[in-house]
């Protein structure tokens, strides 16, 4: 239609528009395309928008003038709004397809009345086509996964930046970690728990790392190797002549070193009495006085703490006060025993393994007798107890191959636990070359990096991971 007139101008004067009004409302948050179609209240088609005819392949002014219904019998619509709305007389939000073009759309028809209610027109928008709707579901389900994965790997990135001795594997240990990040640029007092040697400290460094203040001083003071009566000197100072022995010029505590950084205090459940009562008044004021000083020092510090005691049951018995306690226990951060997360046992011994291969200069595997020792033996000592093992296996090494044989006699009860291995030479290279390259696609997850890490081709490792790996 080379002289179609003007969408407006084809309503007549008392043609009420509330609905059409109504539709395009921006509050219903629905979104319109360029196509359009009017039609009288007979069905006849007075007007198409040319985006609606290039869009769904119809000549320029081809369908202006004929019938909605007859549009509807021959199938060129199915079903045809326009005739759904005039037969109806109401608003219709619908699927429509388009035959010519094997389209399905998403349509919004509404009828026009005169002030006397009679019907006149029907006016139909085209929203977004279903096929946009998928390529934007299919666009929003691909967005979700990079997220997530781009999500893991800074997590990753962050435990890498943090402290490389932590290890996330077993759920556990992620929970704690996800917990980690939530609470660590925050200003809330942490209560570490755990039993000895679960690495209360490598979590304490890792929560001052990834906080506003990994700029400043992390200071650790350990109370369980203060002596008593020089406990309260240590944490908070003194002026000049404070003490016989005092240095001259007075010093400054462990927590004025922290200002403007992280005090952690570990074995909290150490403190004597009288420093509890001392350290809840510095954490109510966060100001300090120096032994034999007259003047208050405002600190400005975040405050982690952790012990291997049960402090509500010290609370119980007395020995802890209950409202220090409280003001510790804002968040609490257990880390499980290292017996219930084994998960975590291999990956932890080769990094130790890896580093004290570089600080000694040697270069060690694991055989599969002594990975099946790692997971199946209880760790009373936790994480700490493994990192001494390796480091010292590593230090008296005198094959390339770490066995249970090399294993120190409070570990075997002076029996050597499992017996030598049996074989051919051949064969018992074939084992240990087996447990190395499964124990390195356990790590890496892809030939290229099992191939970047054993020093060997892409080609070699998919091999040997082929012959070696059994896969699900």
């Amino acid at each position: 239609m080379t002289n179609s007139p003007e969408l407006p101008q084809l309503f007549e004067d008392d043609i009420n528009l509330n609905g059409l009004f109504d539709i395009l409302n921006p509050e219903n948050n629905l979104v319109l395309a360029d196509d359009m179609m009017l039609s009288d209240a007979e069905g006849v088609i007075l007007w198409v928008s040319e985006n609606y005819e290039k869009n769904f392949g119809f000549a320029h002014g081809s369908i202006v003038g004929k019938s909605a219904f007859d549009l509807e019998q021959d199938g060129t619509f199915n079903p045809c709004i326009t005739a759904e709305v005039l037969r109806q007389k109401k608003k219709i939000t619908t699927t429509q397809t388009i035959n010519r073009v094997h389209k399905n759309v998403m349509t919004v028809g509404i009828p026009l009345f005169d002030k006397a209610g009679a019907l006149k027109y029907a006016v139909c928008f085209n929203t977004v086509s279903m096929e946009q709707i998928n390529v934007i579901q299919q666009n929003y389900r691909n967005l979700q996964n990079s997220l997530q994965q781009y999500t893991q790997e800074i997590a990753e990135l962050r435990i890498r930046a943090t402290s490389t001795s932590i290890v996330v594997k077993s759920a556990a240990m992620q929970r704690l970690w996800t917990l980690i990040q939530n609470t660590a640029n925050t200003k809330a007092n942490i209560l570490i728990t755990g039993e000895t040697g679960v690495g209360k400290s490598a979590i304490a460094k890792a929560i001052h790392n990834m906080s506003s203040r990994a700029n400043g001083p992390f200071i650790e003071v350990n109370c369980a190797v203060l002596h008593e009566n020089l406990i309260e000197s240590e944490l908070f100072g003194y002026e000049k002549g404070a003490f016989t022995g005092a240095a001259s010029g007075g010093k400054i505590g462990k927590i004025e070193l922290a200002n403007h950084g992280t005090l952690f205090l570990d074995e909290i459940g150490e403190l004597p009495h009288h420093i509890q009562s001392k350290l809840l008044q510095l954490i109510q004021e966060k100001t300090i006085e120096r032994l034999s000083g007259t003047r208050r020092i405002e600190l400005d510090f975040r405050l982690l703490v952790a012990t291997n005691r049960n402090l509500e049951e010290e609370v119980q018995r007395g020995l802890f006060r209950s409202d220090l306690f409280y003001r510790l226990n804002v968040i609490r951060i257990h880390i499980p025993p290292l017996r219930q997360r084994p998960e975590d046992i291999l990956p932890l011994a080769h990094q130790f393994l890896e580093r004290f291969c570089g600080e000694y200069g040697k270069q060690l595997a694991l055989s599969p007798r002594f990975v099946a020792f790692l997971e199946q033996y209880p760790w009373p000592g936790n994480v700490r107890q493994l990192e001494n093992l390796m480091e010292r296996l590593v230090i008296t090494a005198q094959d390339p191959i770490l066995d249970v044989t090399a294993l120190p006699v409070e570990f075997t009860g002076g029996d050597t636990p499992l017996p030598a291995p049996t074989g051919t030479l051949a064969e018992r290279m074939d084992a240990f070359e087996g447990q190395i390259i499964r124990d390195s696609y356990r790590r890496c997850g892809t030939t290229v990096a099992v191939a970047k890490e054993l020093g060997i081709s892409q080609a070699t490792a998919a091999r040997k991971i082929a012959k070696y790996v059994k896969m699900p």
